[in-house]
């Protein structure tokens, strides 16, 4: 009996050692002597004995927390905080009845939030991103931690998912240069499925992120996952044509498709048939497979149209017209013959070439007056609609119709062309 008597007595003669400890820290941290009681916390709670004592986890995070908000300490700050977060988070594990927390109305891990929030918001003003992007994060855990506990203090609550912080801490990773960290905050926000109009950004750079890390699985991932959420957006069709490039037969294939899939979509089927056009007529030479693709320029700048009937693609009409009559022009001057037979070649050429300006000619017409209907024209569309004038006026010239020619001039001089 003496022994286990001598035991509780050793016990109690230590736990008053300790409270005795604790109160001399306590009272350092009442007096405002931060750093003393810091040194006084760190040498308790470096005794693996005193580690299970919750009361001990609190006074550390209260000392800490006080030094983070030091004015003087702002370097040691962001560390002062995440020590001060830590041991409140011990505490709250280890106190079930929560009784100191209780006291303070469980304000501490508030404070922790607020207190990162601001000094985020500090540092990005000062363009110091990388130290802002640790804090908004520290910000953001803290929040966590107190929705994960349904902590609650003055009536403040945050949202089940705080998009706006989420996309901070993103955006200031960017900032940084920390893209990878960047993208761990906006698949949260793309997993949640937000869909408002100002989160399309979101899966858009998680689809351009995963192209360039080669990582096809979660590139595709996203780019459906924008798809069903932004059906109508044209970025969907670009991401799945772009790694593409390089490979023409590839790309025509996969332009083919999405743009039989989606003929209502003007971007698709206008930049499709420019492809087209560009691959066939760009170049002085021709391609090795210029008979294959020169069949469905025609088609394609006919199903731009049909989709929007405007300025840019009746006007490549023209010049995909206007190629064709060069073609005939020059296959017409190739024959030198002079029999029967080639001049019957030629004049069948001279009626194709007729029937193409008469057909070319209401697409022309178009993209005059949708140009002429434009009050700030870009660059490339003044001249564009340069262009087209001169073929309604070469046209209406040959047709000898002196007022057509006089019409779209006065015209092009009002436009200040």
């Amino acid at each position: 009996m003496r022994k286990l008597i001598l035991s509780a007595l050793l016990l109690a003669s230590g736990s008053g050692l300790f409270a005795q400890k604790l109160s001399d820290v306590e009272k350092k941290l009442a007096d405002g002597k931060y750093t003393e009681a810091k040194d006084g916390i760190d040498k308790l709670l470096a005794d693996p004995k005193n580690q299970n004592n919750a009361n001990a986890w609190y006074r550390k995070g209260q000392i800490y927390m006080q030094l983070a908000m030091d004015s003087t300490k702002l370097d040691e700050s962001l560390t002062n905080r995440s020590e001060a977060m830590t041991a409140f988070k011990r505490y709250y594990e280890m106190d079930a009845k929560n009784v100191m927390g209780t006291l303070e109305q469980n304000v501490r891990p508030f404070q922790v939030y607020e207190s990162a929030y601001n000094a985020a918001l500090s540092d990005y003003n000062a363009q110091n991103f990388a130290r802002s992007f640790q804090n908004f994060k520290q910000a953001l855990d803290a929040e966590e931690y107190i929705k994960a506990k349904n902590l609650t203090y003055g009536g403040i609550t945050f949202p089940a998912l705080d998009t706006n912080l989420y996309l901070n801490v993103a955006a200031t990773a960017l900032k940084a240069k920390m893209e990878d960290s960047a993208m761990v905050y906006y698949t949260k926000l793309a997993d949640a499925k937000l869909n408002a109009d100002n989160y399309i950004e979101i899966y858009q750079t998680l689809v351009d992120y995963y192209d360039r890390k080669g990582d096809a699985a979660n590139r595709d991932k996203y780019l459906a996952l924008g798809k069903e959420l932004y059906p109508k957006n044209d970025y969907w069709f670009e991401a799945q044509l772009s790694p593409l490039r390089e490979d023409k037969p590839k790309l025509f294939a996969k332009y083919k498709e999405l743009a039989t899939a989606n003929p209502e979509s003007y971007y698709l089927n206008f930049n499709y048939a420019v492809e087209l056009f560009n691959y066939a007529f760009a170049n002085d030479n021709k391609p090795a497979d210029f008979a294959t693709y020169e069949g469905q320029v025609e088609p394609a700048i006919k199903a731009a149209i049909k989709a929007q009937n405007s300025a840019d693609a009746n006007y490549l009409m023209v010049r995909y017209m206007t190629e064709k009559i060069y073609r005939t022009e020059d296959a017409m001057r190739a024959i030198k013959g002079t029999t029967p037979a080639d001049a019957n070649k030629r004049k069948a050429h001279a009626a194709e070439i007729k029937q193409m300006w008469a057909a070319m000619t209401p697409y022309a017409e178009t993209a005059f007056t949708a140009y002429e209907g434009k009050k700030d024209l870009k660059g490339y569309e003044k001249g564009n609609f340069k262009n087209v004038s001169n073929v309604l006026i070469d046209y209406y010239s040959m047709q000898k119709d002196e007022a057509k020619v006089k019409q779209y001039q006065d015209r092009l001089k009002a436009a200040g062309m």
